[in-house]
């Protein structure tokens, strides 16, 4: 479990918060085209309240984005379980501090590479028996309580199991047996050596066991005045499609909670992070807040009884919280199946009409549901070529979907594509010649950024085990750099102008050597003051930045609308995109038949004639207690003893 290092924690700073989030706000809002909240209406404006937020996809990024829809909409502050690594980053450590964060050290952040190897001499009969070959499991670093930690394939999180006992330097038991064929597979692989079978082993790590007593108190300091505290249960952020094993401690802290205070009202509300490309420039999200989660009087009698019924106390409140936030949450198996899922999305649109960004993600998780259920069925598998083959057929052309339009020949002559063309590329010379300002004054800004986010995308990639690209660090460092870096640059260029004016209201030598247009004293009055002009050229960097960004952006939709009036200029391709167009019709023919023959199976509310049900109906999830048995695990494969890593 994680434990918090109580000196590092300072209590919140409301003016400090205040003045941060507005900050945060103005970055959020230039670096996201649209975040659009969903469901934020029930978040309780008054009591202890945790909120659970996942997928973990855009690092420091998250927290912001949710500190500022729940002082819009609930009027609350709330205070986030941030890895204590981050802590000691410059400049972040201190807001975050001031923000009231509540650094957690997690033991995923203390693995170190072993000495040796390890096998299971017994597999069958006895699966939480280890041995090691070249081990010293009496080293300090291994300890009850502390981890073991294998790898589990390439694009898979590493397996991760507790020592129960320390049998010996070159013996030991866990506390629950490896699972993941993969992980028994590396534990159990023979070796012919000197014409003997003998088990090779496996490399490893290892993570030591860290208090947890320390971080319980400092959250629980926040709920018994009725704070909310926030939670990323997956332990650390990453770029997969699906959610990584949810860790213990959130439904610990919450059982503990009502254990300590039984009337206190404590709530918990599951929240899904839904990005559109979450790393890049003027991208979208959906924050949806899912229904609450109510805790069964059975599961807090289970917790104070301690034991195993305290096992299936925090197992089962884990399950439910784990439905709560599938309910809010795209989960695919993985990106090549959340690819095909959003082409069908966009086939299927029985509406005709474009779809608001909230049912995008609702149409979403609704077809990867039709999808994972009956995807071995040969309807769905033919779809799913179909599908590929289409979205093949659309890179070939170099085009979009949505501009498949531009086939369609009775709509579309070819005299009104020329004449789009020629006025959509005019109008783009016009807007670069608006952007181009922007663009010679804050090059660094952009140049730099992207550097830095690459080489910190490089270095969380190598650092970590579940990551796949790295896309969930680079807009936190993209926002972070250009935090620091663009008023820095805008200081620079109004104070060399600041002094040139100063320069040539003296006299100074070369101001009558320079071309009249450059000398300052033409533009600006001898009676402005100084102060004045800096404060109001300071301000006009900022305008002239955010004048280039706007007018950059509609640029680059133009620019990217060109492609498909090329091909449909060009004869030979013309013919084909009138093809696609057609074999277009059809598939989607297919898709809506498809989903409309497997939808009701899936949901009762299902309705051919809208896109989505209304799923915002005033419910609750109601957790039950469950028996876990401490050999198995859970259907979820979620890993325990972690508050956030």
């Amino acid at each position: 479990m994680a434990a918090i290092r109580r000196e590092a924690h300072q209590k919140l700073v409301p003016w400090i918060y205040n003045l941060g989030l507005w900050i945060f706000t103005i970055c959020l809002d230039i670096f996201f085209r649209e975040i659009y909240p969903r469901g934020a209406w029930k978040i309780p404006k008054h009591g202890p309240l945790i909120i659970v937020a996942a997928p973990h996809a855009n690092q420091f990024v998250d927290s912001l984005v949710l500190m500022r829809i729940l002082n819009a909409h609930a009027n609350r502050r709330v205070s986030f379980l941030i890895a204590e690594k981050s802590m000691r980053e410059p400049y972040i450590g201190t807001m975050a501090g001031f923000m009231g964060a509540l650094p957690v050290t997690r033991a995923m952040d203390n693995i170190k590479p072993a000495q040796g190897t390890i096998y299971l001499p017994e597999p069958e009969n006895d699966p939480t028996l280890i041995e090691g070959v070249g081990t010293d499991f009496k080293d300090p670093s291994f300890m009850v309580g502390g981890s073991l930690v294998l790898p589990n394939g390439e694009r898979q999180s590493p397996e991760t199991q507790s020592i129960a006992e320390i049998l010996g330097p070159e013996r030991l038991r866990l506390k629950t047996p490896f699972r993941a064929p993969e992980v028994i597979r590396r534990l159990t692989t023979m070796t012919n050596q000197n014409k003997k079978r003998l088990v090779s082993g496996a490399s490893f790590r290892v993570a030591p066991h860290i208090d947890q007593s320390k971080v319980f108190d400092a959250v629980f300091d926040d709920l018994s005045s009725a704070g909310c505290i926030g939670i990323f249960p997956e332990g650390g952020s990453h770029d997969r499609s699906d959610l990584l094993p949810l860790k213990a401690g959130v439904a610990i802290i919450a059982l503990e909670q009502l254990t300590r205070n039984p009337g206190s009202g404590l709530s918990i509300i599951p929240c899904g992070l839904n990005y559109f490309h979450a790393h890049k420039f003027r991208s979208r999200a959906v924050i949806e807040f899912g229904d609450p989660i109510e805790v069964h009087p059975d599961q807090t009698e289970a917790y104070k009884a301690g034991g195993t019924d305290k096992r299936s106390a925090v197992g089962s409140l884990l399950e439910t919280i784990y439905e709560g936030l599938a309910a809010v949450t795209q989960l695919s198996p993985d990106h090549d199946t959340l690819i095909l899922v959003q082409a069908t999305r966009r086939l299927y649109n029985p509406i005709g009409k474009k779809l608001p960004l909230s049912l995008v993600v609702e149409l979403n998780r609704r077809l990867l549901k039709v999808y994972v259920k009956y995807q071995a069925d040969p309807r769905i598998m033919k779809l799913k070529r179909a599908v590929i083959d289409y979205n093949r057929r659309l890179r070939t052309l170099g085009i979009k979907d949505h501009q498949i339009e531009w086939g369609y020949v009775h709509k579309k002559p070819r005299w009104l594509i020329l004449g789009t063309l020629l006025y959509r590329v005019l109008t783009l010379l016009f807007l670069g010649a608006g952007t181009l300002p922007g663009l010679v004054l804050f090059w660094p800004v952009f140049v730099i950024t992207k550097t830095i986010s690459v080489k910190k995308q490089r270095r969380a990639l190598a650092g970590s085990v579940v990551k796949l690209q790295g896309h969930d660090v680079v807009g936190t460092w993209k926002i972070l750099v250009a935090m620091g870096l663009a008023p820095s640059l805008y200081t620079y260029y109004t104070t060399i102008v600041t002094t040139w004016l100063y320069y040539n209201r003296c006299g100074g030598y070369y101001s009558s050597y320079v071309p009249w247009w450059i000398n300052a004293r033409v533009y600006i009055p001898d009676n402005v003051p100084l102060w004045f002009f800096s404060v109001c050229f300071f301000a006009l960097m900022i305008s002239v930045t955010f004048a280039a960004l706007r007018i950059g952006e509609t640029g680059m939709d133009i620019l990217k609308s060109l492609p498909p009036l090329l091909v449909a200029l060009n004869p030979q391709p013309y013919d084909s995109l009138i093809k696609l167009r057609a074999h277009r019709q059809a598939l989607s023919s297919q898709v809506t038949d498809v989903i409309n023959t497997l939808g009701p199976e899936v949901f009762p509310d299902f309705d051919a004639d809208s896109i989505a049900a209304d799923t915002f109906r005033a419910n609750a999830y109601q957790s039950r207690l469950k028996s876990i048995p401490s050999s198995e695990k859970s259907t979820r494969n979620r890993r325990r003893g972690s508050l956030t890593g």
